[in-house]
Order: structure tokens, then C-alpha cells, then sequence
């Protein structure tokens, strides 16, 4: 996935699908998210027990988080903002 709303997803079919931008993200980072739309597909809401659930799988989460919020826009940026248009995509 590409998208620019979400990190990750588990669909009405579960299957879990991940934005590809995660790749420059930290290693805890991407153990949370995965831990996040896993544990969707036992609990496939937000709940209590959702929350408990990843918290208790992933220790982690709260800071993963945290990283998110501060630096989730860095993993946003467009190629072409960061090389002003003089990158070449080979």
C-alpha cells in the first residue's frame, strides 16, 4: 500500500496489508504494527481488550507510538520534496 491515512490495515476478509514506507521505520515500530493488525484479527475493533491485547504482546507499543506521532511525517514525504525534482529514479 501507498497510502498517505494509514500504516496498515486488516480487511473484512483479513487479510493485513502494510504501507510500504514502513521500511524506513524503526524496528519496534514495525513490530507494533504488525502486532496492531494481527491482534485485529482476533479482536476486529479498539476496544478494552484490542488495546490490552497489543499491549500485552508488544511492550513496546506506547513508545512505538510516541515514534509514530513525532516522526510518522518524515516516512510521508514525497521523493520529489526531498530532491527537489534532481533525483534520479533509477
Amino acid at each position: 500500500m501507498g497510502q498517505r491515512t494509514k500504516w496498515g490495515n486488516c480487511s473484512a476478509l483479513q487479510n493485513l496489508s502494510f504501507n510500504w514506507r514502513l521500511i524506513m521505520a524503526r524496528a519496534f515500530v514495525l513490530r507494533y504494527l504488525v502486532t496492531h493488525e494481527a491482534v485485529h484479527l482476533a479482536v476486529p475493533d479498539h476496544s478494552q481488550k484490542f488495546w490490552l491485547t497489543v499491549r500485552s504482546l508488544c511492550p513496546e507499543s506506547e513508545r512505538a507510538r510516541q515514534w509514530l506521532c513525532a516522526n510518522g511525517h518524515r516516512l510521508l514525504v514525497d521523493l520529489n520534496e526531498v530532491c527537489d525534482g534532481n533525483c534520479s529514479q533509477t
